[in-house]
């Protein structure tokens, strides 16, 4: 008699008891660590912001990690625990307690920030779990043998692609701003400094080059399928990294998100080689951030000497950390004019693309702007508004989470979509939208809406012209449907 080995499969909740356990280990010693390492005025409630993610994450988040696969969570996970966990850590750790303006904010203001912070993240944390639990109620699983129909025509989307392509080369400054893995020089902020031919032109290719992408995945997936061959794993994999490698300007975020969602794309196609690919995919992001930060020329706070020291300073940056917060609380009080509805106004209307083009001459200046001159006293524009400074600016302190919780309202509504098509490409557009939504804590409204005009609104004008034109090659003509 010969024994049959099978493999072992782990139930889930070992998976979420084990996470909750290191979780709670790395959350409690952070806590303690914090409360009895603090040495600066303002900062002495600091050990809230550990203790309030790692009680929100043994409750609800561990869990929803291993229901189901959802990127905006995933994604809004990874950075709280950067901003709630490791940036408290690092600035008691370091004894940096600073940041890059002038004049710091008043302890209070610290005080208030930290306070905000914790409230904004519990907030949102009931939001999600009542959205959460209504949808997965109607959710019904993807087919993995099947998990896309066949596009009936891809006649408008080649034909956007050679328009794409034809921009980019005819417009000019178009194509000397594409970066090809290696980011060119003096290429910082170049989509948003350009003429609108520029940026349109730029959009465009951006929108053909994965539009390629999800075309080429889908074609070798039916291949693959047929086949059994290799081969076309191997051209999935090259397309994979060409759609990441190709990119223009030196946006860091923007490399991460296509990144993530050509993975997510990948593993549902070809979920065998998934983990072949990841480490590689990783190790070519971590490269190219490494560079693009040297294309950059980004001052070290610490001139150099501490790499600790500027990794907690772009942690605070990038994050929307504490003393970020602080600096949107002081905007409100310095430049009461900052928080008029025409700055809403502004806010809203200015990043959204083809709308910008009839408002961006209006007499108005945005809240941000006004965030980056309590900054700096000046006219630098680096730093990101949070977007609970931003909700307060605008609302005060009691509504201050209101746009956190509105993005997360919406970006369920799109996870709903993206459970339901049975289209590639409005499932890679979709994702990608709700990638960056899952950031949103290091954001403010500008940055989502600015990348739903960009990545959501022309595609989906794009996706509805193709399913209108169905080309018949049999008698060589177009017709609308």
């Amino acid at each position: 008699m010969y024994e049959i080995n099978m493999p072992i499969k782990i139930p889930k909740q070992m998976y979420v008891i084990f996470v909750n356990f290191i979780m709670l280990c790395l959350g409690g010693f952070v806590t303690i660590y914090v409360a009895e390492n603090i040495n600066a005025p303002g900062y002495e409630r600091l050990y809230l912001l550990p203790l309030t993610y790692t009680f929100c994450f043994l409750i609800l988040f561990s869990r929803m990690l291993f229901q189901r696969f959802k990127v905006f969570i995933v994604v809004f996970t990874v950075i709280g625990f950067a901003r709630f966990v490791m940036l408290p850590y690092f600035i008691v750790f370091n004894d940096y307690y600073g940041g890059r303006s002038p004049e710091p904010p008043l302890a209070s203001s610290m005080e208030t920030a930290i306070y905000l912070m914790v409230y904004e993240l519990v907030m949102v944390t009931i939001v999600i779990g009542i959205l959460d639990y209504f949808q997965n109620k109607k959710y019904k699983a993807r087919d993995t043998q099947q998990p896309f129909d066949e596009t009936k025509s891809y006649f408008g989307y080649k034909v956007f692609i050679i328009i794409g392509f034809a921009a980019a080369i005819v417009i000019p400054g178009v194509i000397s701003s594409i970066s090809f893995f290696i980011p060119k020089p003096d290429l910082v902020d170049v989509m948003e400094d350009s003429n609108v031919l520029h940026m349109l032109g730029g959009y465009m290719f951006i929108l053909a080059k994965q539009l390629i992408f999800i075309m080429v995945t889908w074609w070798t997936y039916k291949k693959y399928v047929a086949t059994n061959q290799m081969l076309y794993v191997w051209i999935a994999i090259i397309a994979l990294f060409t759609n990441i490698g190709i990119f223009i300007g030196t946006n860091r975020s923007d490399i991460v998100l296509v990144a993530i969602v050509s993975l997510v794309t990948f593993k549902l196609l070809f979920p065998k080689y998934f983990k072949m690919v990841v480490f590689f995919v990783g190790a070519m992001i971590v490269g190219i951030i490494i560079v693009m930060s040297t294309v950059r020329n980004i001052a070290s706070i610490s001139g150099g000497t501490s790499g600790v020291t500027d990794f907690t300073d772009n942690m605070q940056v990038y994050f929307g950390g504490p003393y970020n917060v602080a600096m949107a609380l002081e905007t409100k009080l310095v430049f009461p004019e900052a928080r008029h509805m025409s700055v809403l106004f502004f806010d809203i209307f200015r990043p959204m693309i083809g709308v910008n083009i009839f408002v961006k001459n209006l007499p108005f200046d945005y809240s941000n702007l006004f965030f980056n001159q309590r900054y700096f006293y000046s006219d630098h524009t680096t730093q990101i508004l949070p977007m609970i400074g931003q909700g307060n600016l605008f609302f005060g302190y009691l509504l201050s989470p209101i746009f956190s919780v509105l993005v997360v309202c919406l970006a369920y509504f799109i996870q709903s979509k993206i459970d339901r098509t049975r289209s590639i490409e409005m499932f890679y557009f979709l994702t990608l939208v709700c990638t960056r939504m899952g950031m949103l804590m290091g954001q403010n409204t500008m940055n989502i809406i600015n990348d739903l005009s960009y990545n959501l609104a022309l595609f989906l004008i794009i996706y509805y012209v193709n399913k209108k034109i169905v080309f018949k090659k049999r008698l060589g003509d177009v017709r609308y449907e």
